[in-house]
């Protein structure tokens, strides 16, 4: 979450720090945070100021990530309408490392995690396109991109070894270790390497702390016929 002190404006203003930081996104949680009413909320979508996205609560504010990366904006948004502590993994957090040996992206589909313990997930606020696992994750397998979450290198190819076949798992590896992001030869990240953003920036990938007790270290290894829109695939 970000800003979770106070903020330091209202109105508008607190909108576009938000908008600003997600890609032109907000939530209406954020939106009332920012001291807006649902009525405020309400005219400026009407006046065609904020748009609707496919998940419930969360808008796009209109001037703000016009160049963002749209599998990005996908992941935030999916972010914003899951639970807190909701994270890109499997194919989606392959694609955001900018792994090769994945098809093309269809422009909607993401996959996003949940620890296995969370409560309410959200899934009834997000659209059908979100593909949602229930996965024990230990402290260091989540990772920050702001304000982007998604699970670490070595996470994201220990949980498509269980959900790709044997040539896709060879060049995901391959891809990881060519671009110096893991050890070669295992999946345990390389110690202080920046990583690659998608215009050429580096960025410090900063662990999420996890929650404590979560459970044994295991991978989500539902297959791909678990991982349907609006269904949580449990852990086996």
């Amino acid at each position: 979450m970000i800003f979770k002190q106070s903020l330091p404006c209202q109105g508008d203003e607190a909108v576009a720090l938000f908008a600003a930081a997600q890609f032109g996104l907000i939530s209406r949680a954020q939106a009332r945070r920012a001291g807006l009413s649902p009525d405020d909320v309400a005219v400026r979508l009407r006046r065609g100021m904020w748009t609707r996205t496919l998940h419930w609560g969360v808008f796009r504010v209109l001037g703000f990530g016009t160049l963002a990366s749209p599998l990005k904006r996908a992941v935030v948004a999916a972010q914003l309408a899951l639970a807190p502590g909701a994270f890109a993994c499997r194919d989606t957090a392959a694609r955001l490392w900018r792994l090769d040996g994945l098809p093309p992206w269809d422009g909607h589909t993401v996959d996003m995690g949940v620890r296995s313990r969370s409560a309410a997930v959200g899934v009834r606020a997000v659209s059908p396109a979100v593909r949602i696992h229930r996965l024990r994750v230990s402290e260091g397998d989540v990772v920050r991109r702001a304000p982007i979450r998604l699970t670490g290198v070595g996470r994201t190819l220990r949980d498509m070894s269980t959900c790709s076949g044997k040539r896709t798992r060879t060049r995901l590896c391959g891809s990881a270790v060519g671009r110096g992001l893991v050890v070669s030869g295992g999946t345990k990240p390389r110690p202080h390497r920046r990583l690659a953003a998608s215009h050429g920036r580096g960025l410090h990938a900063t662990p999420v702390t996890a929650a404590r007790n979560t459970g044994p270290h295991r991978a989500d290894a539902a297959g791909d016929g678990d991982r349907t829109g609006g269904r949580t695939a449990d852990p086996t």
